[in-house]
């Protein structure tokens, strides 16, 4: 139920008895959650549209002293209304990723457990609702290299999917070092980042409805490392049943900017020890210790192993068994997509032309160039790098380096290849699994739109030409740190005709269960089948293209396919079995 603001007396107005909904007169908002009443504000989208905002809500009591690594415990009830009106601080991190794009207004705590609802006036928050008055759900998992970023609305504005009818949440997660820290024992057994999303994820079961939700139609969508979050929970038997579905955007579990392995994540648990100096092996003892730590004391060794390891540092891992936590990552993410873990989850995933030239001032900044020339096997990106023997890795990265440079490396052959192998191949080969498994509709597209304004070169000082990592989801949610970003509706610029068409394909996605919101044999977008791996190129606004692979990106498959032998391999078993099954 929701009331307008007609005085400041506080005057409470009991409405029902049976479900305990309740407006006071100084909320232009109000609902009750299991925690307790929350006032929202009321705002305003393009067109005049008019949605709620309930900003800052804690969704868990604070990882914080003692419970610093713990999994997140049940928040304690309130009574009174709690004011939802500012986004909560991020969680502690170090950005080498965003730049200007991303600004941090609450600043930073450990104190971070908050998530962001935001609900079209049209939704139904009345007790009398009916099942088929609910709205769809899309829950937003922020990038960051696992290692910063936050939901906060400065890239994840929901105005343009108010528009379309569609309720978004955005939330903070831990990060780096409190997020993904494995000491492989009970107590900081890794992965805290992911239990704190499924904890997340089932606090949407429970609080949908009081924001006018279907908690039956709840979507994850994720960009960059939050795409690889959404997809290891599709692949989690700890989120079953607490989504529908998924989107992708740039990253995948089997992606190569990240390893999973506990080798890795070993090394740069003791790198981190190293940095405090903590010297000692007895895990109780270390984690009694990292409690009680200042926080500066942390992140300066936080700070510390990104840069000698890159953005991505902390990651998730392979989590041991027989510990009381709930286990995230049960096996190798490659072997269980192979098996058909989320098979019959479906999917929306894309990718953009020139992933790599985000990036670019990364590898200026962390001198990846000379760092090639000691150790040829970071071009191949993390996963083949650490699971690979040094001296077959070494042998690797020189063998790609003679694909992507002319004799000595160079800063434009090094951001070909990450936008080759590390992100476009997994994306290409995921889809290419999913068809082989048989699995549920997969709708695959290409953004190669190039802006009249981009929020990701502004942000950063770049100048190149194509579509980068980032930038489709500039198309779906408003990043307001630039007011360039606002959409005229009727769109007036090229720019806001692509907003208006992006949100309204992802929109349709989360309502209809595919883009288009028709049939699946959609000649405009269909799901991709074996016949030819075909995909959205989505290079203009309202101009559907389906089309193959290019023999560009064909050809980049198969070399990269002579490099990943554990992918390839898995790809022929699997071309074997479909045969089989035919």
């Amino acid at each position: 139920m929701h009331c307008t603001v007609a005085s400041i007396i506080l005057v409470f107005i009991v409405i029902t008895a049976v479900y305990g909904e309740f407006c006071i007169t100084e909320c232009e908002v109000l609902v009750n959650i299991d925690s307790g009443p929350v006032c929202g504000r009321e705002e305003t989208a393009e067109n005049n549209t008019k949605y709620y905002s309930f900003q800052g809500i804690p969704y868990a009591k604070p990882p914080v002293g003692p419970k610093r690594f713990a999994e997140l415990e049940p928040i304690e009830s309130w009574s009174e209304p709690f004011y939802a009106y500012e986004e909560g601080p991020a969680c502690p991190s170090r950005d080498l990723v965003y730049g200007s794009i991303t600004v941090k207004p609450k600043g930073m705590s450990e104190d971070c457990i908050y998530v962001n609802v935001f609900v079209p006036a049209t939704a139904c928050l009345d007790c009398d609702c009916l099942k088929d008055d609910l709205l769809p759900i899309l829950v937003n998992i922020h990038g960051g290299t696992f290692n910063t970023g936050s939901g906060n609305r400065d890239l994840h504005g929901p105005e343009l999917l108010m528009v379309k009818n569609v309720i978004v949440i955005n939330f903070n997660f831990r990060l780096a070092v409190f997020g993904y820290l494995s000491l492989a024992s009970g107590k900081i057994p890794g992965n805290n980042s992911l239990r704190d999303m499924v904890t997340l994820l089932q606090w949407v079961q429970r609080n949908a409805r009081a924001f006018g939700g279907d908690p039956r139609r709840v979507t994850l969508l994720g960009e960059s490392s939050g795409a690889a979050s959404v997809h290891l929970l599709m692949l989690s038997q700890a989120a079953r049943g607490l989504f529908e579905k998924g989107i992708i955007m740039s990253g995948t579990a089997m992606a190569n900017f990240y390893t999973a392995s506990p080798i890795y994540a070993k090394m740069i648990a003791e790198m981190f020890l190293q940095e405090l100096g903590l010297n000692c092996t007895d895990p109780d003892e270390i984690h009694k210790t990292l409690t009680e730590l200042p926080l500066e004391d942390i992140m300066r060794a936080n700070d510390v192993v990104q840069y000698k390891r890159g953005p991505i540092s902390f990651a998730p891992v392979v989590e041991i068994e027989d510990h009381e936590y709930t286990r995230i990552i049960d096996d190798d993410p490659i072997a269980l997509i192979a098996q058909g873990r989320a098979k019959d989850i479906p999917l929306l995933m894309g990718f953009n032309s020139d992933e790599g030239e985000f990036a670019k001032w990364i590898i200026m900044i962390l001198d990846v160039v000379n760092r090639y020339k000691s150790n040829p096997a970071i071009i191949l990106g993390l996963r083949l790098a650490y699971e690979l023997p040094s001296e077959e890795a070494f042998a690797k990265g020189r063998f790609v380096g003679k694909r992507y440079f002319d004799g000595e490396p160079t800063l434009d052959g090094l951001v070909k290849s990450m936008t080759d192998i590390i992100f476009q191949y997994s994306m290409i080969k995921l889809a290419q699994w999913r068809v082989l498994l048989r699995s549920a509709p997969t709708y695959f597209y290409l953004f190669s739109y190039e802006s009249d304004f981009s929020s990701v070169k502004r942000a950063n000082w770049l100048s190149y030409k194509g579509t980068a990592h980032v930038e489709d989801l500039t198309y779906v949610f408003r990043t307001t740190t630039f007011l360039r970003d606002h959409v005229s509706i009727p769109p007036q610029t090229r720019d806001d005709h692509m907003r208006d068409w992006m949100s309204t394909l992802f929109s349709n996605y989360v309502k209809c269960n595919n883009p288009t919101c028709t049939e699946l044999d959609d000649p405009r977008w269909p799901p991709t089948d074996i016949k030819e791996l075909m995909y959205q190129v989505i290079r203009e606004p309202h101009v559907y293209n389906m089309s193959a692979l290019s023999d560009e990106l064909m050809e980049m498959v198969e070399f990269v396919d002579s490099v990943d032998d554990q992918v390839r391999t898995q790809t022929e078993i699997l071309q074997e079995q479909y045969k089989e099954t035919a």
